[in-house]
């Protein structure tokens, strides 16, 4: 069976992700969020907002920059399952976010993932950003610790995005 791509409400994308992504199950709000299903059935969703990073967010309303906050997947548990979900849903959410007028759209992946769907779906790797990782945890704002800790990531660009390195 062939997957297929629709939008989701973002209350169902985030139970999704709470239950389903292996990193960062807690997730504070989003814009919009897209899943992928097969045979009726969701097996992934894409969840899109405005970007972490303070610098890259606008204080205009509406943003020009969105940032992918989360995708998650069920396991491809055969061959015949839901292989290409994750580059499906990177691909989806780019076009949609290009689509209503998006000027740059990034998301980030921690340093030992190997970031195939997001090759595969045209994204650019920013070499240039440096990331240190860590905690958005303060004194003056305590945030809670991510289930794997806050290792150092890697930025990606949508293929069209202005700030997307030059390769």
């Amino acid at each position: 069976m062939s997957l297929s791509v629709l939008p989701i409400p973002v209350k169902r994308a985030l139970c999704f992700v709470a239950e389903h992504h292996r990193r960062l199950p807690r997730l504070q709000g989003a814009m919009w969020a897209v899943a992928v299903l097969r045979d009726g059935r969701v097996v992934g969703v894409a969840v899109v907002g405005r970007p972490t990073a303070r610098l890259l967010d606008s204080t205009d309303l509406p943003t020009p920059t969105l940032q992918v906050l989360r995708v998650a997947c069920l396991p491809d548990a055969s061959s015949d399952g839901h292989k290409g979900a994750n580059s499906m849903l990177y691909g989806a959410v780019a076009r949609a976010a290009r689509g209503m007028g998006c000027i740059d759209l990034c998301t980030y992946i921690h340093h030992d993932e190997p970031g195939t769907s997001l090759k595969a779906a045209g994204w650019i790797e920013d070499r240039a950003h440096e990331s240190s990782g860590g905690s958005y945890d303060r004194p003056s704002r305590r945030r809670s610790a991510p289930v794997e800790g806050g290792g150092r990531k890697i930025r990606w660009w949508a293929p069209w995005s202005t700030s997307r390195p030059v390769i």
